[in-house]
Formats: C-alpha cells, structure tokens, sequence
C-alpha cells in the first residue's frame, strides 16, 4: 500500500500531523519498508529528525557514521558516536550519509553486523538517513554513485530486515523520482514538510571581565558593550619612567620585516624570549635583582631598523635609573600597552598574541604568591578567549578556548573566595562564558552544564545588593547557558529554569537607566517562552513572548539600535506566525495574527537593507533570506487558505508578494545552495498556485516576474 501526505496551507499544524503519521509508520516495527521524508528546511528537518531520534531511536558507539549534532526546539541529541541504552522499544537508529560511498543499504548492513542483539529483536528496526543533501556539494560522480546505490536497493531489498527513511530535499526528491525509478516503485511512503519560521537563539552578555591593571581587587565593568575594545577596560597610569621604558621595550618589536630577527608575532617574541634565556641562562631564585633586570633588558636581540631609529634616540635620553623596574614590572607594561591598543579597537590576532605574550613572562617572573597573579591569569583568559573569536583563528578556536579555561580555572586556585568576592564571582563568570563557547565546538551538554555551575557559583558571591548590574548580568548569562541545555536535553525543565534566571535578571534593570540591556534580555525572555510553547500551553506561552519582543522594541529602536531592532522585529514575526497557526478555529484571529507577522517581517527586512547600505555595511545577526522566504510564507497562507475568504484582487496581491520574497531570497544567494533550492521551490510551488487561481493569465504574469536566468531551472518543473 503506498501512503502519501501532500501539503497543506496550514504549514506547522499540517507538520505535526505528518509527523504523527510518519512517527506510527516507523513504530510499527515491519520490515522492507522504504519511506521518504521531504523537507527543504535544514533547522526544521534536523527538530524533526531529532525528535524521532528521542522518541524512538537509539544509537550505538560502534556507529561508524560521523556523529552529526542537531540542535533545536525539540531538545535533540546528538546523533552519531552516542552511547545509549538499548531498549527493547527502541527501534530507530539514526545514521549519516557517507559522503564518499553513499551507500544508505551498506551502511544499515554494517550497523546491524555490529550490533547483533537487534538481529534477534521481534521488532525489525528503521534506519533514518540524515545529511543527503551535503551531496549536492560533491562531486558528480559520487552524486551518481548514490543513485547507483538507489538503484541495486531493488535486488536487495527482500534481504532487508529492517525499515528505511530517507530525509531529502525537494532537489533530490524530483532527481531520485525521475532517475532511479528502480528504486522508487518500491517506496512505501511520502511525508512532505513545510518549513517553519524560528526566532534567533537568546544572547549571553559573553563578554569576559577584566581585571584591573593599578588595583588588583578592582573589577571593570562593560560586560554588556558590543564592542571589542570593551572586554578589557581599565585606563592605564604610566609614569614617563614607565614610558620610556615601554619604548625601549617596543622598539624591539616595532618592525616585522626583513631586517628584524624576531619578527613581530607571537612565533617571533617566544624565538627571542628563548634566544635571551640561552644568553643569560636559565633564572634562578637565588638570583639578585639586579641581575634578573639586567636578563630582562637583553632578552630581545635585534638590529634595528630605520622605523624605530627614532624610538631608540628617544629612549637615549631618558634617565638611567629606569633599569630599576624588575623585569615582571616590564613584561607587565608591555601587557598594558598591547592591552591598550586592543582596548582602543585594534585587536588583531598579532596584538592578543604579544600580549598574552608578554603576561604569561610577567608570571613566570612573579612569585606564586603575589596578587596580581590571579588578575593577571583572569586576563591571560580574556585574551585568549579574545583570540579564539578571531575570525582567522578558525582551526585554532578549539585549542584557544581550552587555554582560556585553564586560565580561569588556575586563576581560581589562586583565590580564596571568601577573602576577595569579587575577583572570584568575575573569574567564575568569564569561566561560564568560556564552557558556554567551548558548548559549540565539543561535548555540548557536559560544557553548558559546567557552564552553568560557573554561573552559579559566580552568584554566591555577586549579591544583588551589592553589585545589582554584574548581578543582573549573570543571571542573564545564566539563563542563556539554560537555554541552549534545552536544546540537548531536559527542554521543558531546563526552559523553566532559564525563564527564572531571565525573569531575576530583570528585576535589577531599569528601564531607564539601563534600556538596552532591559530590551536585550526582554528579547531573550520571549525567545524562551517561544520555545517553551513547543512543548507546552502554545498559545499561552507565544502571547508571552509577543508581549515581550514588543516590550524589547520600546527601546531597541531603527534610530537608537537598528540591526538588534531588525533582529527582534524578526522574532516577533515569527511569534506571530506561529500564533496564527495555533487559532485554526478562529479565522479572524489567525488573519490578523499573520497580517501582524507580515508587518514585523517587513520591518526587520527594510532595516537590515538600510544597514546594508551603510558605508561600512552593518551586518544583522539573522538570516534575512530565511526572513524573506517566512515573509513569502505568509503572504502565501493569506492567499490560499478558503477560511479568509478574501476576494481574487487580494489573493493575487498575495500571490505576488510572496513570489516577489521567494525571488529575491533566490537571487541574494548561490546557485545549487541548500537555501537556493528551498527558495526555488517555494518560486514553484506559488506559480503553481498562480495558475490553480487565475489559469494562463496567472501564469502568464507570475512568468513575467521572473529574472531570465531562472526560467531553464524552473519551465521543466512546471
């Protein structure tokens, strides 16, 4: 029998059905069962893929797949290398598609050899293949080889002791139908999905604290500033001593080019930091301070060149008695003139490097017991936090983030917390902002909670009392670190939990004097209750977070803050969109909640094309193709569903809207891209409708709204 469920208008509540049905056809344990599930929206199909994953699936540490970790509003797992219990229900597996052999029979054959209990289970299991389309990056030749393995299913089918789904994009959906009919005569089922609009993740106030350069127990504040020369902000008091010692020191440093031996990079300052302990031999702690001054001074052996000829002069002239500061005292001054060159915007990866550089020889100079160590190691974090966002850092952001850890963490052993609070709550809360980073690179729940405990061992000792914004500003942080738990485990619990912290965070804002932070975590706070609706009390929970996305946009306003005002307008949108499809019984309450979407959508758009065009652009941290293709979503539904009754001038209006979105969302990105392909067969689906409505005359104008370069991708599909 072959069970097929098309489309419908009313996209999530149709979803849910489906996947209610696809759920069931998986649960019934039959063998040689080929079912396709198609969706063209990765965020959707990866909630989707998840939820079944938990409800149904299991996976084994012998999988050979690479694990691939999906994350959303449904609280996936990981799916890949995952160690889980067997249970004598558990009948899905789920496994990624081997990009070099897609071979999904092949794969299921080896899985089934290693984990032979399930060969003996009275219920036969279902294997869903994820990631077929990263194909569409490969080469030809492996896109041909896997339908060639489409195609051999048919001999092997009668073997097949088990159930099979394949997750695909529409694009491999028509190409497998129309290529490998040896393999589509024996599918057993089609789920089509729609894609579903989702708001942005909440924002963390991430931004470590630093430590201050004149008073060791001093903390600095700026932990919810954007800018990078506010993650480390302390002024600096030189005497002209100092000075003309840091200019002796910098000389040294100030040319990278062929003339100089130790060029300017962190490689370079580690050459000629060993090159002058080889000279000076290895310190002792018996060694007199005169001699660790002079060591200090000859470190760095270099010829200089005629750009610091003018530096040296300089440094001629200043008096002598500058050679009494101790050599951690010079390392530390370096520090602080590379710290405030990246305080004032400049922070380059050579910059972070030479200071960290220049922080971690002023400990090894310093006695264990000195006060400034723990700063000075709380900084050394910063910086190395600082570096693993850079954007050239990419294949070392792992390494930097776990040398920020170790950091904090060795900052802590140099503190008792009960004699300087402070520092400890301010190292804890850069210690949970690093687990928090680390979360999206490895082991994502053992990091965020981790994180968390960081977060709240930081809170014993930031009372509220005493320090209301830090205190605020962690309980921000905290409820972000819950939220992203709630995308890997424990979602309605750990939701609670980060509305909690949002909700205290609050109460120690004020509007007034603090808007943008009140707005940033209102913002946060309807993302939650966003994704709390996904589990319980929709329509109660959406109503909430629409009430706080506005409460946001009363301060993140187009003049004041446009690209976070774009952003929040698209949350609300989003809210209202799913709003409307929890009131299917209520047309005029679902026809106004989509008109409000269509508004929001409307305006994140235009604010993000006005900051586009700013010299420099200012770039949105969302996705405003997605966006356009929500905005087409919704004029679509205004179009189609009878329930509107909307007269033909309107529905056309409609139609062309949505067409004018998906066009524009097709063109803004390259061609055979995963979004080029979801916004092509949105164009296709809505010409489609274009000639359901109006015939040849519809048609005839959704064509002639069409850029030339589409019409060869499209006609055939028609």
């Amino acid at each position: 029998m072959i069970v097929t469920d098309t489309t419908s208008h009313k996209v999530s509540s149709w979803n849910r059905q489906t996947y209610q049905r696809l759920k069931l056809a998986l649960s019934l344990g039959l063998r040689r069962q080929i079912f396709v599930a198609i969706c063209d929206d990765l965020s959707l199909r990866n909630r989707l893929a998840g939820k079944l994953h938990n409800e149904l699936g299991t996976t084994s540490t012998k999988t050979p797949i690479q694990s691939q970790r999906l994350t959303d509003g449904y609280g996936l797992q990981r799916i890949g290398n995952e160690q889980k219990t067997h249970s004598p229900f558990s009948s899905l597996i789920s496994l990624n598609i081997n990009l070099s052999d897609p071979n999904p029979l092949a794969q299921i054959t080896q899985w089934l050899a290693q984990n032979q209990p399930f060969q003996n289970s009275t219920l036969a299991p279902a294997f869903q293949i994820l990631g077929i389309e990263r194909l569409t990056r490969q080469p030809p030749t492996v896109q041909r080889l896997f339908l060639r393995r489409l195609q051999a299913i048919e001999r092997h089918l009668p073997q097949l002791e088990a159930a099979l789904l394949l997750w695909l994009p529409r694009p491999w959906f028509h190409t497998i139908v129309q290529s490998v009919p040896e393999f589509w005569q024996w599918h057993t089922g089609v789920f089509e999905f729609e894609g579903e609009p989702t708001p942005l993740p909440p924002v963390g106030t991430a931004k470590p604290e630093a430590s201050a350069t004149v008073s060791p127990s001093e903390e600095t504040t700026g932990s919810f500033q954007e800018d990078l020369r506010s993650l480390l902000t302390q002024d600096l008091v030189e005497t002209p001593d100092d000075l003309a010692l840091l200019k002796e020191i910098t000389a040294n440093y100030s040319d990278s080019g062929n003339n100089s031996e130790y060029p300017l990079t962190l490689q370079g300052i580690s050459a000629a930091l060993e090159n002058g302990k080889q000279e000076n031999g290895t310190r002792g702690h018996g060694d007199n301070k005169q001699e660790k001054q002079e060591e200090s001074l000859n470190l760095i052996s270099t010829s200089p060149t005629e750009s610091s000829q003018e530096i040296q002069e300089e440094v001629k002239e200043t008096p002598h008695h500058i050679t009494t500061v101790s050599p951690a005292e010079a390392y530390l001054q370096l520090g602080n003139h590379y710290r405030q060159i990246i305080e004032q915007g400049d922070a380059s990866e050579e910059n972070l490097a030479i200071a960290i550089q220049a922080y971690e020889q002023a400990l090894h100079w310093l006695n264990d017991s000195s006060p400034q160590v723990s700063d000075i190691l709380n900084d050394v974090g910063n910086l190395y936090w600082m570096l693993s966002r850079c954007p050239s850092s990419t294949e070392h952001r792992l390494s930097y983030l776990e040398q920020a850890i170790q950091s904090y963490q060795l900052a802590l052993t140099k503190l008792v917390a009960e004699n300087a609070p402070q520092s400890y709550a301010m190292i804890q809360n850069n210690l949970g902002a690093a687990f928090g980073d680390l979360a999206r690179h490895k082991e994502p729940v053992e990091s965020l909670e981790l994180s968390i405990r960081a977060y709240e061992e930081a809170l014993r000792y930031r009372h509220a009392e005493s320090d209301p914004i830090k205190y605020a500003s962690t309980q921000n942080n905290l409820g972000t670190a819950y939220w992203h738990l709630a995308q890997h485990q424990a979602p309605v619990e750990n939701l609670h939990a980060a509305i909690g912290a949002y909700a205290e965070s609050l109460c120690y804002y004020n509007s007034q004097s603090e808007p943008m932070n009140w707005a940033m975590i209102q913002n946060n706070l309807g993302t939650a209750y966003w994704n709390l609706a996904q589990y319980e009390q929709p329509e109660t929970w959406l109503e909430l977070a629409v009430l706080a996305y506005k409460d946001a946009l009363i301060y993140r306003t187009p003049d004041v803050s446009p690209a976070a005002c774009a952003a929040t307008q698209n949350n609300l949108g989003t809210a209202y969109w799913h709003l409307a499809d929890r009131v299917q019984e209520v047309p005029q309450r679902r026809e106004e909640y989509l008109h409000q979407c269509i508004i929001a959508y409307e305006k994140a758009i235009a604010l993000s094309e006005q900051l586009a065009r700013q010299n420099p652009s200012i770039p949105v941290n969302f996705d405003v193709i997605a966006t356009r293709n929500n905005l087409g979503l919704a004029h679509y539904q205004l179009a189609t569903e009878p329930e509107f009754s909307l007269d033909e001038p309107a529905q056309s209006t409609h139609l062309e809207a949505a067409l004018d979105q998906h066009i524009k969302a097709c063109m803004s990105v390259a061609g055979q891209s995963d979004a080029y392909q979801t916004a092509l067969s949105y164009i296709i689906r809505t010409m489609r409708t274009f000639y359901e409505k109006r015939g040849v005359v519809g048609q005839n104008l959704a064509l002639s709204k069409l850029p030339g370069q589409l019409l060869p991708e499209i006609l055939p599909r028609l």
